[in-house]
């Protein structure tokens, strides 16, 4: 809830003239300009949104989660992450707890107190399994973007990008897209064994992120070489 989900420097410029690491600047979809927040009053880098609710840009963006009042983005999104994985595990334990207690004969004295105690187990039961089955979807969804290295923005505007390429008789691929291993990377941080611990380990400045077009650069180049 305190964590930053990363700002933009103040003094953020796109290094339109870097030719070496060929980065992708995202433009408007009007003009074909840089994309700029006239909010801000900066430019806006690579997969980051302005927040009308925390009034500012936020980098990687995925989207602002009233629970925590905070936005979820860079810095912050494998804590979220983490978060929901471990309130679905608390949240089925409970359920568990709560089926056994009322499956096994107890052995209390006063029937008065067992009613009481079994009316509370079912009714924390009953709210458990629904809470229990949304964290699930949630915790799904989330997966899937992890997986593909998107966000929740990413993918919708994924989904009008596919649209536009395929009335154009193109295909569309996300650039960000590395192959499941090396997103899971990208998201959760290089060390596996940390990727469920609730600690900080995002990758990069959230500035400028590796995509697909990079290693199909850097193969083309390395051939280039070699055929010299």
């Amino acid at each position: 809830m305190r964590s930053d989900p990363g700002r933009v420097p103040p003094h953020y410029q796109p290094d339109i003239e870097d030719t070496r690491n060929f980065p992708i600047h995202e433009i408007k979809r009007k003009g074909g300009d840089l994309r700029y927040c006239k909010k801000c009053l900066l430019y806006k880098p690579p997969r980051s949104h302005h927040c009308r609710i925390c009034k500012r840009c936020v980098l990687r963006m995925d989207h602002h989660c009233v629970w925590m009042n905070n936005c979820v983005g860079h810095a912050n999104y494998k804590a979220f992450f983490v978060f929901v994985v471990y309130a679905l595990l608390s949240c089925l334990y409970s359920l568990i707890l709560l089926v056994g207690s009322l499956t096994v004969d107890t052995q209390k004295d006063g029937q008065q107190s067992e009613g009481s105690d079994r009316t509370v187990y079912i009714i924390s039961g009953l709210l458990l399994i629904p809470l229990s089955m949304a964290l699930g979807v949630f915790l799904g969804w989330h997966i899937y973007l992890t997986v593909q290295n998107k966000t929740t923005i990413e993918y919708y505007e994924g989904v009008r990008a596919m649209l536009l390429a395929e009335q154009g008789g193109n295909v569309y691929s996300h650039p960000y897209d590395l192959g499941v291993y090396e997103n899971l990377i990208t998201v959760l941080g290089p060390n596996i064994l940390c990727w469920v611990c609730p600690v900080s380990s995002y990758v990069g400045s959230g500035l400028r992120f590796r995509t697909a077009y990079d290693d199909a650069i850097g193969l083309t180049s390395a051939t280039s070489a070699t055929s010299s």
